[in-house]
């Protein structure tokens, strides 16, 4: 008994010492001289032991590893979070300076609209005026003194005609909609006056507006009217059509103004310049999108898309 007891302590203590030393100097340890002798069985006993307690030793080590790299990675993927939400904070602040900006540089491009329209109309549009009427009298007087001069008055009074008829077009582009003008009726007068202008077939199509829900507000008017105008001059200028279609269609959402022709498309006529862009610009100012596309049909489609913004709700 007293021998087992020495044999399990003296087994023991070398177990430890195996595992407790290094891989590099496990090897060095010699099995003591007083198990040289033990029974095959207590020995291959105290193998298995050992391989069972250096095997756990391993497996502590390599769990302890585990930890330390998962830890290190949880830092580092904290910091990039961090890092992450530092840019997105950045990005949403300049996205919302910017818009800030385009809303300023709106509201300064519709004043001087205003100013120059109105500057226009009395200015230039009364002088004009006035000279017709001037030509009308002289036109008058020498009806039966000088056909001549009568038949080049007649051609005068035309052509100043043409140029009253020309600052009044530019006035009504440059203005605004007018107060007390719904977005769907200053778009079907300048869709039918364009028409009538250019010889095009129209179709208008706004539906109806939604029941109980008070208008859009001003702003949001201004940037699809202004659309709808930069819309219809790139018809007139590129796209050799001969019809255009307009559709405004007023959601629980956004209101989209959709402007279609039966041209040659933006394939073979691009349309670059700084209208669209700037349409663009006040579009997603205002958190919409605008999007150009070829039609079914050949042809072009131009959408604006605007989250819908009522006047009550901006008051």
């Amino acid at each position: 008994m007293t021998k087992s007891i020495s044999f399990l302590v003296q087994l023991s203590a070398f177990a430890l010492a195996i595992a407790s030393a290094p891989a590099a100097c496990a090897a060095a340890i010699t099995v003591p001289l007083p198990l040289r002798g033990a029974p095959p069985e207590l020995l291959a006993a105290a193998m298995v032991a050992l391989a069972a307690l250096a095997l756990s030793v391993l497996l502590q080590r390599r769990s302890r590893t585990a930890d330390e790299r998962s830890r290190s990675l949880e830092l580092q993927l904290a910091a990039e979070r961090s890092a992450l939400a530092d840019v997105e904070n950045a990005l949403a602040g300049s996205h919302e300076v910017l818009c800030r900006l385009v809303h300023g540089q709106e509201g300064v491009r519709e004043s001087e609209r205003s100013r120059i329209a109105r500057d226009l109309h009395d200015e230039l549009g009364h002088r004009l005026m006035s000279l017709r009427v001037e030509l009308a009298l002289q036109q008058a007087a020498m009806r039966g003194t000088s056909p001549a001069i009568h038949d080049k008055l007649t051609a005068s009074i035309a052509n100043l005609d043409a140029s009253i008829w020309a600052v009044r077009a530019i006035v009504a582009g440059l203005r605004p909609i007018a107060p007390g003008t719904t977005l769907r009726q200053a778009a079907e007068r300048h869709l039918a006056e364009f028409a009538r202008l250019h010889g095009l077939d129209y179709r208008f199509d706004a539906g109806s507006d939604p029941l109980g829900q008070p208008p859009t507000d001003r702003e949001t008017d201004a940037v699809l009217f202004r659309a709808l105008q930069e819309a219809l001059a790139n018809v007139a200028h590129h796209a050799q059509a001969t019809m255009v279609c307009v559709a405004l269609v007023d959601s629980a959402r956004d209101i989209t103004l959709k402007v279609e022709d039966d041209g040659t498309g933006p394939a073979v006529h691009p349309q670059r310049g700084s209208g669209l862009d700037g349409m663009r610009e006040r579009a997603e100012a205002l958190g919409g999108t605008m999007r150009l596309a070829g039609g079914r049909r050949g042809g072009t489609v131009l959408s604006v898309t605007l989250p819908v913004r009522r006047e009550s709700l901006m008051a």
